[in-house]
């Protein structure tokens, strides 16, 4: 048992630590990042890591570190505010389901199935090459595609809560709908959904940086991992700097995310 404390308090700490540490990085590009992420030197193009620059230069002679630094803000900030609106739109939708169940229950799961059969990247690829790439309709479909799993952890937490004896003594006592959610559900349900939430961002990260990858979400010059990726793959065997730091930071910031959210669920589970 002592162990596994130590196993979960350490893992803990490393996401908290790696993420944190992520995080302070992008807030504070402006005063941290060398070199201007857009500066273009052409005599200084694909340069090895050196004192100058410490991750090297890309192909237009741009700080590749500075460029990570504030691609933190791009890409992170993105997936935060796509996984707050998906909250947003999914919250509502999973309590009422989850609490009122019935048609209206049947009817949305089975638009929530018909969306979750189908692999999240190749759908909302589909989208995007519908509407056309570009960052506003990336943003879209990435909602679009994402909130249905939102719906059905929302509308399972919700059920469960439900069947504790203190929600079904709310009900007897005449308690009000809104209020029985409010403050006896929604208690319930909100520590596990930012769990779940902060497991996402992860996810939401990859999913950006592929369509930016593939030229369908944030476009150059923006400093963005996909982005640095996409630009670097033609670059790769005289030059594999290029790719290979945006790779890491890409898998660092997942990383921390998997083992915060993880850890968290495990000791809910644990509870």
């Amino acid at each position: 048992m002592k162990n596994m404390r130590l196993s979960f308090k350490g893992s803990l700490l490393t996401g908290g630590v790696l993420l944190g540490l992520i995080v302070l990085l992008g807030l504070l590009a402006p005063w941290v990042a060398p070199h201007d992420p857009l500066n273009v030197d052409l005599q200084k193009r694909l340069e090895p890591p050196s004192r100058e620059y410490p991750f090297g230069t890309d192909h237009l002679g741009r700080d590749v570190l500075s460029r990570l630094i504030y691609g933190i803000r791009t890409s992170v900030l993105i997936a935060c505010a796509i996984t707050a609106a998906t909250l947003c739109i999914s919250l509502p939708i999973g309590l009422l389901i989850g609490y009122v169940r019935g048609r209206v229950d049947q009817l949305v799961m089975r638009v929530i199935d018909g969306v979750l059969a189908f692999p999240d990247i190749i759908l909302t690829v589909a989208i995007v090459g519908t509407l056309g790439p570009g960052f506003v309709n990336m943003t879209l479909a990435i909602i679009a595609v994402r909130w249905a799993g939102y719906v059905r952890y929302i509308r399972t937490l919700v059920q469960k809560a439900c069947q504790e004896d203190y929600v079904r003594y709310a009900r007897l006592s005449g308690n009000s709908h809104v209020r029985i959610l409010r403050r006896y559900v929604l208690p319930q349900v909100l520590p596990q959904l930012f769990v779940y939430a902060v497991w996402d961002i992860g996810r939401v990260v990859l999913m950006v940086a592929g369509l930016s990858f593939l030229g369908l979400g944030v476009q150059p010059p923006k400093p963005e991992w996909g982005v640095m990726l996409h630009d670097a793959t033609s670059y790769f065997q005289v030059a594999p700097h290029v790719m290979i730091f945006p790779g890491l930071a890409i898998m660092l910031f997942v990383l921390a995310c998997q083992l915060l959210g993880d850890r968290f669920s495990d000791k809910g589970a644990a509870e």
